[in-house]
């Protein structure tokens, strides 16, 4: 792994050296190492294109991008590192932003950026003590598809909460004339990461505090009792839902509602807008919901200025060119125009933190989004999470809440604890 982030750092740094790194007339170009670099950390790959982009129209600056695989897991940077004067990525809040991160409160009281250009969840959720450290780049959300020719089973326009889910999927249910189903609505078990998604809606709060992962333990246990609950009465149990997807729903989730076998299938918005724009699919989506809240996904993209930057001003100039909706706009014509198979959806692989250009720009690249965009106001932050949380998640509440679910009365669950200490032996032993 490390030998392929280092030969993408040099790949990447060695393309910007070539695009419009340089100033003024071509007698007077200077290289990329003669110039004051804008070094900028990321995990995007799509950043490159961006760079590329702002050289091209700023001719004094030259930005490189060095590509990492978890920006937050390499703070503080190596002695031998050149330290970065930008980070873009996820897992960067933590209860002292300070001590990574310079104030970014001047670029709003100078009138470089303007606070209502953003969603406010999403920009206050990088403030810490009322001082902005991080301002958000991109962010996804829970989705539910189906079938269009189902759409009339649909009961809502726009979301779907988890009652209404189970509700229309159990009412899909087919059983053949030998009591096997042939069409199940919903199978919980099916997606781990939907699993994780209701106990995240119904108060679980999984968060950081003081270096240790916390969460309300009682919101946890109701989760598991109505995905228990959820499965047992409406699928009759954990194995038929098993046998049942390991025979029906063996093709990606898309496909999976085309096929009639089942009504709905989970997915996020990254994944559902690419797939989307690559292939010609009669599907159509819904936004989960729970007490008018969407949960915005974890892995949140943020943008700060590292504190010991060396170039401050010139990574000032790129945040506030990044946050301009018109160049935003550019950076998704550009795409367009290049069809590359690599693209990632929307900025950054997500919405954009700027309400404009979600809302009125990647509706013109995303025609699906015309008819449902995210409704702003049933936005909701996530949680500060450690830089190894999508692995804790993974490997821990999701095989807990899994196996909580499908025991058998009587018989023994292995506690969260467990999972977390055999989780953590096989991180730091």
């Amino acid at each position: 792994m490390k030998h392929t982030s280092v030969l993408s750092t040099l790949i990447l740094c060695a393309g910007m050296i070539f695009c419009g790194c340089s100033k003024g007339s071509p007698q007077n170009s200077r290289t990329v190492y003669q110039q004051d670099r804008i070094v900028i950390w990321t995990s995007c790959r799509e950043f490159a294109q961006y760079i590329e982009l702002f050289n091209r129209q700023h001719k004094d600056n030259c930005a490189i991008l060095v590509y990492k695989d978890n920006p937050a897991l390499s703070l503080p940077p190596a002695k031998d590192e050149n330290p970065p004067d930008i980070i873009v990525g996820s897992w960067l809040r933590t209860d002292s932003p300070h001590k990574s991160f310079k104030s970014l409160d001047y670029l709003f009281d100078t009138k470089k950026l303007t606070s209502e250009v953003f969603y406010p969840q999403l920009l206050n959720s990088g403030k810490r003590k009322a001082v902005q450290y991080l301002l958000p780049v991109s962010f996804n959300l829970p989705a539910i598809i189906f079938a269009t020719e189902n759409k009339d089973q649909i009961p809502d326009s726009y979301v779907l909460s988890l009652d209404q889910i189970r509700i229309t999927a159990s009412a899909y249910n087919a059983k053949n004339t030998k009591e096997a189903y042939t069409k199940i609505g919903f199978t919980p078990l099916g997606n781990d990461d939907f699993l994780y998604l209701v106990s995240k809606m119904m108060g679980t709060d999984f968060r950081e505090e003081k270096g240790e992962i916390a969460w309300d333990g009682q919101a946890l246990l109701d989760s598991v009792a109505f995905l228990r609950d959820w499965v047992y009465k409406e699928n009759t149990s954990p194995q038929i839902e098993e046998d049942f997807t390991f025979k029906y729903l063996f093709m990606p989730y898309y496909r999976q509602v085309s096929s009639g076998r089942t009504l709905y299938a989970y997915t996020t918005s990254d994944s559902l807008f690419k797939i989307l724009k690559e292939q010609d699919l009669a599907v159509d989506y819904r936004w989960v919901v729970e007490n008018n809240s969407i949960y915005i996904e974890d892995s949140v993209t943020m943008m700060g200025i590292y504190k010991d930057a060396r170039n401050q001003v010139g990574a000032t100039d790129f945040i506030s060119w990044f946050f301009q909706s018109e160049n935003q706009k550019h950076i998704l014509e550009t795409k367009e125009n290049m069809h590359l198979e690599t693209d990632m959806f929307g900025i950054a692989g997500g919405f954009s933190s700027l309400r404009d250009v979600t809302e009125h720009i990647l509706p013109i690249y995303y025609n699906q989004l015309l008819t449902n965009l995210p409704p702003s106001q049933m936005l909701t932050a996530p949680q500060k999470l450690p830089a190894r949380w999508e692995s804790y998640r993974t490997l821990v509440i999701e095989p807990y809440i899994k196996n909580a679910v499908t025991v058998g009365d009587g018989e023994s669950a292995q506690t969260l604890h467990d999972y977390e200490k055999e989780w953590r032996k096989k991180v730091f032993d």
